[in-house]
């Protein structure tokens, strides 16, 4: 919660609560940069007691955007306090308090990205292995709600742009159908729908995702083996009547500001772009970066050399005892019908292209997301399909714990 504390000497908003506070900046007069530098610079000549410049950017900014809600906020806060200090931001207008709670939230982790933006000189420790044909991925920090768009520049993610996100109502962590939350993982742009298509098909409730949809491949094939369920998790826009939504207000979806999605919309290559999710973003040094890819690219090809070498023993080591199937097999059960497999083969040759590996889960549960086309040759065998895997790391090394065809991207 945003609380912005007034000294008797002056009107104006001072400190945050101690667990928010964040460096100042200097104010200025208003900036005419985008609608989230505005309402900061507004924040920030509040606290600093120049009212006036305060006032100058609180209008420009409902010029530009009329339904910025946190905008009227401030607005109404500034004629509130000619009469008298205010203690938190919404104390001059009576309002109910979730939807004040919501604003001061908005006010908080615009404010955050403001005062402590992504170190664009470091790398995301999620984005390892980019395929040549994924130009763009977008990162969801569902943390900080913020989402972050990467080119992908010969093989490593360049920082490109990143705006302010809507999540789940309850948070992140998506496990049952109607939960409100936004799943955690590997996910793809499966498909566009236009707002002019939603009317038809949902009428007046297409006005909730503004200019359109953009659906992602939730549940994918590990959110089904750990049986969560639910469907309908979309990159979308907001209502026009509003400019943005609370940073927890969405069933699970990721929802933009109009503007910021449709310039999101410009990354988006249906069927390819990764939509990665996670709780947080490590940010690596360069060099701790490669090293890190590097781990990757190695144990993909030891798994890859085991299988092309007939080298049973090794193949199978590559695999976590909680291994399952595509098919739904256990570890042990499989073992038994690759070693099977793998006696009747004279000689084999594996083949991926169009590799990519992401990492997502929780500092101390962290997952890959390995995604790749296979051409597997032997002397009675030849198979071509698109596959992924999913790995864990048991202490000693990542290991496969699923395995299969892949359904998206």
């Amino acid at each position: 919660m945003l609380i912005l504390v007034a000294p008797a000497a002056s009107p104006k908003f001072a400190n945050f609560e101690p667990s928010s506070i964040v460096p100042e900046k200097a104010p200025g007069l208003a900036r005419q940069g985008t609608p989230e530098q505005m309402i900061v610079s507004a924040i920030d000549a509040i606290r600093s007691g120049q009212m006036n410049n305060a006032r100058a950017t609180v209008d420009a900014l409902l010029k530009k955007e009329p339904n910025y809600r946190l905008a009227h906020l401030l607005s109404a806060d500034l004629y509130a306090m000619r009469a008298m200090p205010l203690e938190r931001i919404g104390g001059g207008v009576s309002a109910p308090a979730d939807r004040l709670e919501d604003l001061r939230r908005e006010a908080l982790v615009r404010n955050q990205r403001e005062t402590a933006p992504p170190p664009v000189d470091k790398l995301p420790a999620p984005l390892l292995i980019l395929s040549p044909k994924q130009k763009y991925v977008v990162l969801v920090d569902a943390g900080s709600s913020r989402i972050y768009v990467y080119e992908n520049e010969q093989g490593m993610p360049r920082y490109v742009t990143d705006y302010y996100a809507t999540i789940g109502k309850f948070g992140m962590g998506k496990q049952t159908e109607g939960d409100q939350r936004t799943p955690l993982g590997v996910y793809f742009v499966t498909s566009h729908m236009p707002r002019a298509q939603m009317d038809k098909t949902m009428g007046e409730k297409a006005a909730l995702f503004g200019i359109g949809a953009w659906p992602i491949s939730y549940p994918n094939e590990w959110d089904k083996r750990e049986g969560r369920t639910g469907h309908g998790i979309w990159l979308h826009g907001v209502p026009y009547d509003t400019y943005a939504r609370a940073p927890w207000a969405s069933n699970g979806c990721v929802a933009l500001t109009n503007p910021e999605m449709l310039e999101v919309a410009n990354y988006l290559q249906i069927g390819v772009t990764p939509v990665v999710i996670v709780p947080r973003i490590e940010w690596l040094a360069t060099d701790s970066w490669r090293a890190r890819h590097q781990e990757a690219m190695q144990a993909v090809e030891d798994w890859r050399t085991a299988w092309e070498k007939l080298n049973t023993r090794r193949y199978l080591d590559e695999y976590s005892p909680r291994f399952v199937s595509e098919d739904g097999s256990n570890f042990d059960k499989w073992a038994s019908q690759k070693t099977g497999v793998n006696a009747g083969k004279q000689w084999a040759k594996v083949k991926l292209d169009d590799l990519s590996l992401f990492v997502t889960g929780t500092d101390d549960k962290r997952m890959w997301v390995t995604t790749f086309d296979q051409d597997y040759r032997s002397n009675n065998l030849n198979n071509h399909m698109r596959k992924r895997m999913y790995w864990e790391h048991d202490g000693r090394g990542w290991k496969i714990v699923w395995e299969g065809t892949a359904n998206s991207g």
